[in-house]
């Protein structure tokens, strides 16, 4: 599809869809916002800096966005559907082993794991799309709708866990786990899983069944 370059141009309606070429730039627009967010932190985005970074037309990027909080947003989704498409996978193992603490706690730890300590670049973009939003209020539904996804797909396995508040109790497991994460980012520890994470992870799940410290 063509693609005008006038600024005032507004971005294509979500619903209007896109043909599959132009979706697939759409694609490798938001691939290009990423890194430049993992590279340079969230306030390097802009419209400009993302076109630079694709090697396009400011006016291609504006076509598609229409302005750096709907290039953001976009991102946030993006990621968001990411994790959510891996956490639905582990899913049916948690509820599955919501009878056995121990081994919940382990599997959380490996996912999150191989999500965001592993893939380094996921692990910081997490971080700063959650930052962004902290700066920028327009983008707090988006966050808060992934966030209520995300809690919808493991409530099953915490209500089995013996969680009462299984909403409240997955919040407080998912930002123990970001400081954790942000943590090990930030100055890495040898062993972390085994030696820190675990064992932080299987304290929390711990208290969300009901059942006293592990000694």
């Amino acid at each position: 599809m063509s693609e005008p370059q006038s600024k005032k141009t507004l971005a294509p309606r979500a619903d209007e869809g896109l043909s599959a070429k132009g979706e697939q730039r759409r694609q490798s627009l938001i691939a290009a916002a990423l890194r430049l967010i993992v590279r340079d932190g969230h306030h390097s985005l802009s419209l400009r800096s993302v076109a630079k970074e694709a090697e396009c037309s400011h006016g291609s990027v504006a076509y598609y966005f229409g302005s750096k909080g709907a290039l953001m947003s976009a991102a946030i989704d993006h990621a968001c559907e990411q994790i959510a498409s891996s956490f639905s996978a582990i899913a049916p193992d948690l509820e599955a082993s919501a009878g056995d603490p121990l081994q919940f706690a382990a599997l959380i730890a490996q996912y999150n794991t191989r999500l965001l300590i592993d893939d380094r670049s996921m692990g910081i973009a997490v971080y700063e799309l959650n930052l962004a939003g902290a700066h920028d209020a327009s983008l707090r539904p988006a966050l808060s709708k992934w966030g209520r996804i995300h809690a919808g797909i493991c409530r099953e396995a915490f209500l089995k866990l013996g969680s009462q508040d299984p909403d409240a109790d997955f919040a407080f497991v998912l930002h123990a786990i970001g400081g954790l994460v942000i943590a090990q980012l930030s100055l890495p520890r040898k062993d972390f899983e085994q030696r820190v994470f675990l064992p932080a992870i299987e304290r929390l799940i711990f208290s969300v069944a009901g059942l006293p410290p592990r000694r």
